[in-house]
């Protein structure tokens, strides 16, 4: 038998919006068409507890929820939402440009200038020069930073004390190495034309690059640095006819 809620209006009854009573004789069910303000199917039983579906009378949620992925430290193309601005990182002081000045102290110590035949020479006759500049490399500091300073031979500028002077691209090698005969041509040669002493002199102009460990930068202009200087004896021959030698006629033509 089913009876309405002694608590319900009889406006309630008649519009069907009062829950009912029914005893089936072991137990008794309340049940309900739907409540004031509410939405159909709002009104429900679990285990005879009457509830709403809202947040307040509702049962929470247990549903296990996947976590919720770390912001990345920047920008996805794929994922916009997760940038953020990034803070600002100071930037490197900038290495200045070195000048000859600042790497002279790194530079190669002067070179011996090296003359054939050991001083001696002809007028007319080509005296061979030999300067064995190499490329130098040295470390040590500048600007308060490790570095390393490396010095390339660009040219050679030989002064042959005569009033004449000669560049090249090398210091030259010597006869022997060229595998010339004494008193031959050679780019670093040279032929007096008058007898007399003569002081030879070389001066090496080298290329200078720097690194700090992050690639070579060439250093603008080249460092000349000079090479010993040397004497040489330019004798001039004469050939002639006689019929005795210097030692059997010391007066003799040519002796």
């Amino acid at each position: 038998m089913a009876a309405a809620d002694p608590t319900c209006s009889r406006v309630e009854v008649d519009a069907g919006i009062c829950p009912r009573a029914e005893s089936t004789g072991t137990e008794v069910v309340v049940t309900g068409e739907r409540s004031p303000g509410s939405q159909p199917g709002e009104w429900g039983s679990d285990g005879g507890t009457n509830y709403y579906d809202d947040d307040s009378s509702a049962p929470p949620d247990t549903t296990p929820q996947p976590p919720t992925p770390p912001r990345e430290d920047n920008c996805s193309p794929a994922n916009p939402t997760t940038c953020f601005e990034q803070p600002d990182v100071p930037a490197e002081p900038a290495i200045p440009q070195p000048t000859l000045a600042d790497v002279a102290r790194f530079a190669p110590a002067s070179v011996p200038l090296v003359d054939e035949p050991d001083g001696v020479g002809v007028v007319g006759m080509p005296m061979n020069f030999v300067v064995d500049a190499q490329t130098h490399e040295r470390t040590g500091t500048l600007f308060d930073l490790p570095v390393t300073v490396r010095f390339t031979p660009a040219s050679v500028l030989f002064v042959h004390g005569d009033g004449t002077s000669r560049v090249s691209d090398g210091g030259g090698r010597s006869w022997a190495a060229l595998g010339l005969a004494q008193f031959s041509a050679t780019p670093t040669s040279h032929a007096y034309t008058a007898r007399g002493s003569y002081t030879a002199s070389a001066v090496v102009r080298y290329a200078a690059q720097v690194n700090f460990g992050n690639g070579w930068v060439a250093v603008p202009g080249v460092l000349e640095i000079p090479t010993t200087s040397g004497d040489v004896q330019i004798f001039e021959v004469r050939t002639a006819l006689v019929d005795k030698t210097c030692l059997e006629n010391p007066g003799g033509v040519g002796c």
